[in-house]
């Protein structure tokens, strides 16, 4: 049995409940959480998503109408005898018993007869010039291409090609995905050709612990849309994600709203940037007044000029004097792309680690002081911990059985409930064999998860923690305010990032998958709503239903049934032995002890 243990304080527990983005997803989907439509200023994500769906369901779709458009004119020429070009000569005027029509017409027929053979090819392009799409796409099935993190990247390829598999051939679909951060570009790039429809969701960069993560997405999308021919023609992608900044070869960007306060180094990006914003719009000011009166700026207009631009660049110009303002909303009006968001935060970095570095004026000899004496803290701590491990087992058969443990610890607390030591105690008895040694005991002594759980406040009757609501003006606040003297914010942002990944893995990209969803269900409803007009519901289907006959599907497996029984007796063989060992030592150590 393998036990993943992760540090997740109630600091990190608060800014996790207000990310949840409930709002963010009701924009996405176009109703609330109780089912009724959200207003039309709200439903813009939705707009757009829908849109971009339309647009799709063009190209899927334009292959079906182009067949249709050549059955109709095929059908009518060769019923009333006039194609198109021999018509139009026809009502003209001219005949072909007179004397140059009996040659012009074998021309006029070429014509028509070339008509006839491009026809599906000319359909395509009428339909392109009237619904406004690319000329220059090639005029095949299409391929749609999912780039996100793989567990968004996988289900989105389940959900449209679960839409597409009862769809007729001529408005099929080809289904591929892969990661942008890994693998998309190795697999997937050397097939992207003109029309090939890729939608990336892209992380949000304007958190430093995912910065780098969406370079490296906006990176494989820039090497997927540089795969150009015919004049610059390349696939048409699209991203998903929140940072506001598109890329120069995507054909569209949508971008969610957050809906959640800013990160502590998101606020220090923001305000350095409004800052630079202020001083932009002075200088263009300035020079606008400049222009305007055709005379130089008087001294104490510079003067008063200089001293406005110092002040709000904190003094010496550096980023750890920021007064961060207090505003929930961002207050800079420019955007930064992926690159500049890294540089960004690679610089604030390197300056924090410059200024730590610059305050370290302490000696070798004080280094290695200091280094003794964690190091005889935590022999301390050891023996600190075997005393109270020793407290416990009353009996002293040198292991805690639940019951020595559940008594110890009411002894210091009465209000802990007997359930939560229970679970306690069997979450930390990883060999599972009812008692705890003192190796478990000292691992769990040392997991504030676990035993600092007891200190915890605002728990209810099961032991679990009630999380209040956070005032923060943006996350981190209360900790740069209550941080000592000289600490670089920058330093103090760094215990958000295990934060900022949670809210990366568990919210920002069920916002994204959620998204696509809502986008591919678009695509499978027009094109399923458009077979069932066309034919007045003689070829309607449901994209809901598939082929398949099977109600239960499950998951084959390469191990037979004997050899897993064969493994469990093995291994519960070998934990008796381990155990019997264990007790073995524990009493040959006790004996040895009673005997000197």
């Amino acid at each position: 049995m393998y036990h993943n243990v992760f540090v997740l304080n109630e600091s990190n527990d608060t800014l996790l409940s207000i990310c949840t983005g409930i709002k963010a997803l009701e924009e996405i989907v176009g109703v609330d959480r109780h089912g009724d439509e959200i207003h039309k200023k709200r439903s813009k994500t939705e707009d757009e998503l829908r849109a971009a769906g339309n647009l799709w369901s063009d190209h899927i779709l334009e292959n079906v109408k182009a067949y249709i458009m050549s059955f109709v004119y095929i059908f009518v020429t060769v019923v009333s005898g006039y194609p198109l070009v021999s018509g139009i000569a026809y009502a003209c005027g001219l005949r072909e018993d007179s004397e140059p029509g009996d040659q012009l017409f074998y021309l006029l027929r070429f014509l028509d007869s070339c008509i006839y053979f491009w026809l599906p090819q000319l359909n395509v392009f009428i339909l392109r010039i009237i619904q406004g799409r690319n000329l220059r796409h090639r005029m095949v099935g299409r391929t749609v291409v999912i780039g996100d993190c793989p567990w968004v990247a996988q289900a989105a390829e389940a959900f449209l090609s679960k839409i597409f598999a009862v769809s007729y051939s001529i408005a099929g679909l080809n289904v591929l995905s892969g990661n942008p951060s890994d693998h998309l570009v190795h697999r997937h790039t050397h097939r992207v050709v003109r029309g090939t429809l890729l939608v990336v969701g892209r992380p949000d960069g304007r958190l430093p612990a995912l910065t780098s993560l969406e370079a490296s997405t906006c990176l494989s999308v820039n090497q997927a849309s540089s795969i150009q021919s015919l004049n610059g023609t390349c696939c048409e992608s699209i991203t998903i994600g929140h940072n506001r900044s598109k890329l120069p070869l995507s054909h569209k960007a949508i971008y969610l709203k957050s809906h959640r306060p800013m990160f502590l180094s998101e606020k220090i990006l923001d305000n350095i940037d409004h800052q630079e914003d202020l001083v932009r719009q002075r200088k263009e000011k300035l020079k606008e007044e400049k222009e305007r009166q055709q005379k130089r700026i008087s001294l104490s207009k510079t003067a008063s000029y200089i001293m406005e631009t110092v002040r709000f660049r904190g003094g010496d110009g550096s980023s750890s004097f920021l007064e961060l303002s207090l505003s929930r909303s961002r207050q800079a009006k420019t955007t930064r792309s992926s690159a500049s968001l890294l540089g960004a935060y690679v610089n604030l970095e390197r300056d924090a680690r410059k200024k730590r570095s610059q305050s370290k004026d302490v000696d070798q000899a004080a280094r290695v002081s200091n280094v003794i004496s964690s190091m005889i803290k935590d022999r301390q701590g050891v023996e600190n911990t075997r005393r109270v491990y020793n407290e416990i087992d009353i009996d002293g058969d040198g292991v805690v059985s639940l019951q020595e443990f559940v008594n110890a610890y009411q002894k210091i607390d009465n209000n802990i409930s007997k359930d939560h030591l229970t679970r306690l105690f069997y979450e930390a008895d990883t060999d599972d064999n009812g008692t705890l040694s003192f190796d478990e005991f000292m691992k769990v002594s040392q997991l504030p998860n676990l035993l600092a759980e007891l200190s915890t406040k605002n728990r209810d009757s099961r032991g679990l923690v009630q999380l209040q609501a956070s005032k923060e003006k943006y996350f981190g606040e209360e900790i740069r305010n209550h941080s000592q003297p000289g600490v670089n914010s920058m330093a103090m942002s760094q215990s958000q990032h295990f934060a900022m990944e949670l809210y990366e893995s568990r919210i920002a990209s069920l916002q994204r998958f959620v998204s696509m969803t809502v986008m591919f269900h678009q695509i499978g409803a027009r094109v399923q709503q458009f077979f069932a007009r066309i034919s007045f519901g003689l070829l309607a289907y449901r994209m809901d239903r598939t082929h398949s006959i099977m109600r239960i599907a499950t998951t084959a497996s390469p191990v037979s049934g004997a050899d897993v029984r064969e493994r469990m007796e093995e291994l519960r063989l070998m934990l008796k032995i381990e155990r019997s060992v264990q007790l073995i030592q524990r009493v040959w150590r006790k004996w040895r002890s009673n005997a000197k």
